[in-house]
């Protein structure tokens, strides 16, 4: 592995290097790529001189950090991976220390945005900490998957993509043990409570014409992963007039009465061939029974 590793460095076209000092040992972290894309594996080394050694010094933290907005216009820095590197003794008692580490970026990863800068951030366990200001920002860029599937949607399906799109966190499917029954009965649960960070990335569509008078909006939420993809489609229905006075339909909204999550579950083999996509969407919409209250 460290062989591999250190042809991956020599060969690297790019090689971005952040310097900082945390409590008088330099931290030089090098990144081969300043650029990744969800699944990929980052590749990068840290390297450590202290006149003193680092007797002090456990271990080192590479985090992959992102931010992500709320609806209440606050702003979180969550990690979204963390890769740890031990000290062994012998490695306490050096002054100049190279560390390589490997760090597969999570399929879930949204694509960078601006409001949802992302970067790699070092730490080492002594009592000084970073500035949270010195951010070493990378760019993410979306999962081919995404673009792909847009394109069959709204060329041959009909779908509209609107400018919207949220990433929204659910800090309630975490920690490890749930017995709220609403989250546990939650659509998303399965897929969120895998994640380190249960994030939702959501893309917006309105529905092909035919649909127009039932479906109000339908979001799409990926899990990809290495052997498919699952596709969550929450269907956003229209609230008829005969329900009830316009309080009434709005109340129905406002406790999200009015949607339905399904998921649509795809292997490699389906996903290349396009007509297997819009068979299932097709038959979603088409089978799926209208609201009722």
């Amino acid at each position: 592995m460290f062989n591999k590793h250190k042809k991956a460095m020599r060969n690297a076209k790019f090689k971005k290097l952040i310097t900082r000092t945390i409590g008088h040992v330099k931290v030089d972290t090098v990144l081969t790529e300043e650029r990744v894309t969800p699944g990929d594996t980052l590749i990068g080394e840290v390297r450590l001189s202290r006149k003193k050694g680092f007797k002090e010094i456990e271990k080192v933290s590479i985090s992959l950090m992102q931010q992500f907005p709320f609806s209440d216009d606050t702003v979180a820095n969550l990690s979204l991976i963390t890769t740890e590197m031990r000290l062994s003794e012998e490695q306490k008692e050096l002054h100049e220390l190279v560390m390589p580490f490997e760090m597969s970026i999570p399929y879930f990863t949204p694509k960078s945005a601006v409001k949802r800068k992302c970067w790699i951030q070092t730490e080492i366990d002594l009592p000084y900490k970073l500035d949270p200001r010195d951010m070493d920002f990378i760019e993410v860029d979306e999962h081919p998957l995404l673009p792909y599937v847009n394109k069959i949607v709204t060329e041959e399906l009909g779908f509209v993509k609107t400018n919207r799109e949220e990433v929204i966190h659910y800090p309630g499917f975490q920690p490890k043990w749930v017995i709220d029954k609403r989250i546990l009965n939650h659509p998303l649960y399965p897929m969120l409570s895998r994640r380190k960070v249960p994030v939702a990335h959501e893309i917006e569509y309105f529905p092909p014409e035919e649909f127009r008078d039932k479906y109000r909006e339908i979001e799409f939420v990926y899990d990809i992963s290495e052997e498919g993809m699952d596709l969550y489609v929450e269907l956003q229905f229209i609230i008829p007039k005969q329900i009830g006075g316009y309080f009434k339909r709005a109340a129905i909204s406002e406790s999200d009465r009015d949607e339905r999550i399904h998921k649509l579950s795809f292997t490699n083999e389906e996903i290349e061939n396009p007509e297997t996509i819009k068979v299932k969407l097709m038959e979603l919409l088409e089978k799926t029974e209208e609201l009722r209250i």
